[in-house]
């Protein structure tokens, strides 16, 4: 295939694949819907019979301190739950469905099965209430603490427990007690195949405002009606065990949502964990700094409608199904129409299946991350930095996923499969440890306006599509750009991709291509106006001969690329020496392969180097900074060089081994 053929058809293969990438987006990018359609393998339905004992109404607590001046400032999450409980002077209130009591001090009161508190202080609730509600009605400013310790509430209609006022409530589970809030009915089933109210508000606890959760008791949350766990303003969880069954989403601040410890497991026919308020600075936010979650949601596994943070805690998160679920393309199966051919797309629902989203911005600098998703493992409708912590995901389309920029520089990342495995506008990689395995592009920094080449064709600017599809878009020139790290992709389509400039400065990057003849291991926006140069690091990357592209002769360090006479298999090893039988690199092949590109900062101009591939041998001696070679001997292997050399622009010289290269 001559330049100028390859240069078009990486023009209509583009086109297809942004086409496909936004049609896709349709189906995908609408907010989770509440409908009655099932998520096979979630948790089994929670029966009321099966509630635990109560507890002793006196408990030893962990921690008390005894202050009657306490007060907190709304939305405080540093200070420790343990502060609130004042059990020197708490309210004992023992719940019972026909006589409920209430003593040891005053701000309670039972009416018909609702218990209301009106006044701040700590209230060490036990018992069982059936049909009932604990009501909270306090002043703006109170903190009121509901000390749980072996209590069993549940509503038929709306709340068990409802927070009217307050400035900060606080639910502390006793230690060593169990604590269990429903609301609704028990239909036999909830996220598994619950159909959630389109109605309905609030959750199984609903607090119109501040909510602390803390303690190391247990609490089960299960919602029949809506959410499981709700605020109108900022949810903290700092201790517990804590698990929430419900319809609708699973863990809801509106405002915000702060985990700082505790054991969370979650199952929600909506999102797992949720906050989605943008009406003000800092609203819509979740930062996660500790704590062992683990998820399994119908829709996004962690929604976070602004900013989304992870410092540490250990993240598993099973959303939409998982990655099992989904069709996932491959590079053979984009045809010119754009679309997956074979994927039949009718099937599809608009649920946002996300394991982690942003809305804005997504930083994760530790913890350790596992993510099986429908649809993107990681995503931000802008920016995402990863500075630290291991993230390993399996997903049905993108690995990681920003719509403007990516920055990698600490931590791991092991994508186990994808359709692309990294993918934004803008990537840096300057350090941290990266695998990817992909169906289609390795990492593929995308978008960019019509006058690059690049949307849907038919005369749009990448912005018109997205605005039409109403997503956000980049008018900067794609950029992959990587400084350090260490990299091993494994994609069916471009190993390293770039709808503008490729760019490497260092770090050690291995590629494992491409098998057929319509991609590249290295593949950067030539067509565009784009440029790949190299002036640091170590590349291999191995991959079809058809598409291949090398390094730009305005590098500033040295490459060749080799063009095979024949195929070599998966499991082939590739050893590069230099004159003296110092091994350069070597590498075992995970793909058939048919072209060899190497970038090392121990190459030279005039510098002989040997490639050994299963025994074949091949020697060239540079002679430009971006050599290009090719060998058309026998393809059994033990044919010799002859004439067979030459390639592209640059010039070089091939003394001839045992062949078979």
């Amino acid at each position: 295939m001559d330049d100028r053929m390859k240069e078009l058809w990486k023009k209509v293969k583009n086109a297809g694949k942004t086409a496909g990438v936004l049609f896709l987006t349709l189906v995908f990018a609408a907010g989770c819907s509440q409908t009655g359609e099932t998520l096979e393998g979630t948790t089994e339905a929670f029966a009321v019979e099966n509630v635990v004992e109560t507890a002793a109404a006196e408990n030893n607590m962990e921690n008390p301190a005894a202050d009657d001046e306490q007060t907190a400032a709304a939305g405080n999450d540093t200070a420790a739950a343990d502060s609130y409980a004042d059990t020197a002077h708490a309210v004992q209130i023992i719940l019972s469905v026909d006589d409920t009591t209430i003593s040891g001090g005053s701000g309670a009161s039972v009416s018909q099965n609702v218990v209301t508190i009106s006044a701040g202080g700590t209230y060490q609730i036990t018992g069982s209430l059936t049909d009932g509600q604990i009501y909270v009605d306090a002043d703006g400013d109170d903190t009121v603490v509901l000390l749980l310790a072996g209590a069993e509430i549940s509503n038929k209609e709306e709340a068990a427990v409802y927070v009217e006022n307050a400035g900060l409530t606080v639910l502390y589970l006793a230690e060593g007690t169990e604590n269990w809030i429903v609301s609704g009915e028990d239909t036999g089933s909830l996220a598994s195949e619950g159909e959630a109210d389109d109605a309905a508000e609030g959750g199984a606890v609903w607090a119109k405002d501040d909510l602390l959760i803390g303690g190391s008791g247990s609490l089960e949350v299960i919602g029949f009606i809506n959410n499981g766990i709700q605020t109108s303003n900022n949810l903290t969880i700092e201790s517990g065990t804590i698990t929430v069954d419900a319809v609708n989403h699973g863990i809801k601040g509106k405002d915000s949502v702060t985990i700082s410890g505790g054991t969370i497991a979650v199952t929600s026919g909506g999102d797992g964990i949720k906050s989605d308020d943008t009406t003000g600075e800092g609203y819509g936010v979740i930062e996660i700094s500790g704590g062992e979650i683990q998820i399994e949601s119908r829709c996004d596994g962690i929604q976070a409608e602004t900013v989304l943070t992870i410092s540490g805690g250990e993240i598993q998160i099973t959303a939409g199904g998982g990655s099992g679920d989904t069709a996932v393309a491959s590079s053979e199966g984009w045809g010119f129409n754009g679309f997956y051919e074979g994927w039949d797309m009718e099937d599809e629902d608009t649920e946002s299946t996300k394991g982690i989203k942003a809305g804005s911005e997504l930083f994760v600098s530790g913890g350790t991350i596992a993510v099986d998703a429908y649809d993107d493992a990681l995503h931000s409708n802008g920016t995402i930095t990863v500075s630290g912590g291991s993230i390993t995901v399996s997903t049905g389309d993108d690995g990681v996923h920003a719509d403007t920029e990516l920055i990698v520089s600490d931590g791991s990342i092991t994508v186990t499969q994808s359709v692309e495995g990294l993918e934004a506008n803008q990537i840096t990689i300057s350090g941290g440890d990266i695998s990817v395995i992909a169906s289609d592009d390795g990492i593929n920094a995308n978008g960019g306006s019509s006058s690059w080449g690049w949307g849907m064709g038919m005369g749009q600017t990448a912005s018109q599509n997205a605005s039409e599809e109403g997503q956000s878009s980049s008018e900067e020139m794609p950029l992959l750009l990587i400084t350090g790290g260490t990299l091993w992709i494994n994609a069916q389509g471009d190993g390293l991709d770039s709808n503008g400039d490729l760019t490497i400065e260092g770090g050690t990057v291995v590629v494992d291509g491409p098998s057929d003849s319509m991609n590249g291991a290295i593949d950067s926006g030539s067509e565009n106006g784009g440029v790949c140069t190299i002036s640091g690091g170590t590349v291999l990357a191995i991959g079809s001969s058809g598409m291949a592209e090398t390094f730009s002769g305005s590098s500033e360090q040295y490459s060749f690329m080799l063009t095979l006479s024949a195929n070599y298999t998966a499991g082939s090893t590739i050893t590069i020496s230099d004159a003296d039988g110092n091994v350069l690199f070597e590498h075992t092949s995970e793909r058939t392969f048919s072209s060899v590109i190497f970038s090392s900062p121990e190459l030279e101009e005039g510098g002989t180097y040997q490639i050994t591939i299963d025994g074949d041998t091949a020697e060239i001696t540079l002679t430009s900074v971006a050599g290009s070679y090719s060998w058309s001997g026998s393809s059994s292997g033990y044919g010799n060089y002859g004439g067979g050399f030459g390639g592209n622009q640059n010039s070089g010289q091939m003394a001839g081994g045992r062949g078979g290269v």
